[in-house]
């Protein structure tokens, strides 16, 4: 087999958006950088932005800080450099420094690309936040004399990939010595190998009652069958357009998800329009404008939830007891475990719904006063509002049920509640200046100045002593005072920059 590397005499020449929203030839960067299109971010149909970027640019770490839903990232760029600082990349969106998370909530279909910055080279504009790199991300505009409007669905089926193989000979018991016995409230499997003899497990309830399982392998009820089938759907539409004197792009996205987690589930929305119009001759007036609105509805007991549906003995029909509120097998005090709760009580007992909301925009005036002069002023806006109710439901155990076990205690419950924002002004000034000198030498000289203020407010409550009344989740329902918090934060930057280029005959810099 014969092979040849074919040179590619357009890649140098080919403009891409760098730091301060500033369009060169790639072969004018002083440093290390890659462009990922739009085909390659929309190619998979990734939920979002964060997602679509793994495996697709080389150093670059994008990975889960948290679980559940749509979790936080962290991005980093060519390994930590800090043990104890900061170490990620900063998020640049339409020239507007935005937040990590802004990642998680970002529609794939608006990207036009994003040119990954390392190290030094995407410093040099945005000063000490991107010591550790830059994500510098333009999205889609309309096309002068063209018009299009697309519609897309796509459904996606998820399922739990990997589970701790374990073993499927023997069922519930103690002692790990020549001669089990069989143990009807225990999650240990130490018990006998299974014979499929009908027999009880749990203890009986206070009228008597018990509950009796084939002493087999449950294949179909037990703990790999917990973990439900999920699903996402995202619709997306876009329209745009342009003419002579200016362009326009309009989309938005609706994506909903429904986890493997029982009762877990996550929704957003966003909306976008970029334009751009010439004022006159040498003016240029364009914006961009971004809303996402996500929302989240999860259990905080996931972990503890895991360890209790593993250690579920093999013979246990584990989806049967998912009517905590009327079947008497499947409440707390008629669980057949005598250590853990039922796994789809303590889901559904211990939930967390959070809301988020960003908006994002800029809008900037571009004047060419002489041919090879322009000055720009910018106004970028980054805000996020949030909040978050937590809730534990207060549960009260029989007398019968705590008597026949030390291992519980009644559940007082408790709500915690925080709301709060985080807003990012950033108006800024540059001039470029452009020329070609001779038919050997140009030159681009780039200068501006900006000002950043960061302003964030978070306030928090919560019950003390548990909850008065069972499932009214309000402050009011504490049993003792309640607590609160209130965080303030109030930043601001000013700087100023420059970069000055002299090439020679296109391709030394």
């Amino acid at each position: 087999v014969n092979a040849a590397l074919k040179s590619d005499a357009t890649s140098l020449n080919e403009v891409v958006v760098t730091a301060g929203g500033v369009a060169i030839k790639r072969r004018e960067q002083g440093n290390q950088s890659t462009t990922v299109k739009a085909e390659e971010l929309t190619q998979g149909k990734a939920f979002n932005v964060a997602s679509a970027l793994t495996g697709k640019v080389a150093g670059l770490q994008v990975n889960a800080v948290s679980s559940g839903v749509n979790p936080n990232i962290r991005l980093v760029l060519r390994g930590n450099r800090s043990l104890l600082g900061n170490n990620q990349a900063l998020v640049v969106l339409d020239n507007v420094i935005v937040p990590t998370d802004v990642l998680g909530n970002l529609n794939p279909e608006d990207i036009e690309n994003i040119e990954v910055l390392n190290g030094a080279g995407a410093a040099a504009l945005y000063g000490s936040d991107a010591s550790n790199g830059a994500l510098i991300i333009t999205t889609k505009k309309g096309k002068r004399g063209s018009s299009s409007i697309n519609v897309s669905h796509t459904t996606n089926v998820e399922q739990v990939s990997f589970l701790p193989q374990l073993q499927e000979r023997f069922g519930s018991g103690t002692g790990n010595d020549d001669v089990p016995s069989y143990t009807p409230f225990e999650n240990q499997q130490y018990g006998p190998a299974f014979d499929g003899v009908v027999r009880p497990i749990g203890k009986p309830l206070a009228d008597g009652s018990i509950q009796s399982v084939p002493y087999s392998f449950n294949a179909d009820e037990n703990k790999n069958a917990f973990w439900e089938t999920g699903y996402s759907n995202q619709t997306d539409f876009n329209v745009s357009s342009g003419d002579d004197k200016g362009t326009y792009y309009f989309s938005g996205q609706y994506f909903d998800q429904k986890t493997t987690v029982p009762g877990d589930k996550y929704n957003r929305f966003t909306m976008r329009i970029n334009g751009e119009r010439n004022v006159s001759d040498n003016v240029t007036f364009s914006f961009n404008l971004s809303y996402v609105q996500n929302r989240y509805d999860q259990s905080s007991a996931i972990a503890t939830v895991f360890d209790n549906v593993l250690q579920s003995p093999g013979q246990i029909p584990l989806t049967r007891y998912k009517d905590y509120k009327n079947d008497p097998f499947s409440t707390p005090d008629g669980y057949y475990n005598e250590y853990y709760q039922n796994p789809y009580f303590a889901l559904g007992n211990n939930r967390s719904k959070t809301r988020n909301d960003y908006l994002t925009g800029n809008a900037q005036l571009k004047w060419n006063p002489i041919k090879d002069l322009s000055l720009l002023v910018r106004a970028n806006l980054s805000n996020r509002s949030f909040s978050n109710k937590s809730t534990s439901g207060k549960y009260t155990y029989s007398d019968y049920r705590l008597g026949l076990t030390s291992n519980f205690s009644n559940i007082v419950g408790g709500v915690s509640d925080y709301s709060g924002f985080n807003v990012q002004i950033n108006p800024e000034f540059q001039a470029q200046y452009i020329k070609r000198l001779n038919k050997d030498f140009s030159l681009n000289v780039i200068a501006g100045a900006t000002i950043r203020q960061n302003t964030y407010k978070n306030v928090s409550v919560n019950t003390n002593g548990g909850l008065a009344l069972e499932d009214f989740f309000n402050i009011n329902n504490g049993l003792q005072n309640p607590g609160a918090s209130e965080a303030n934060f109030k930043a601001r930057q000013i700087g100023v920059y420059g970069d000055a280029r002299l090439g020679f005959r296109d391709y030394l810099y």
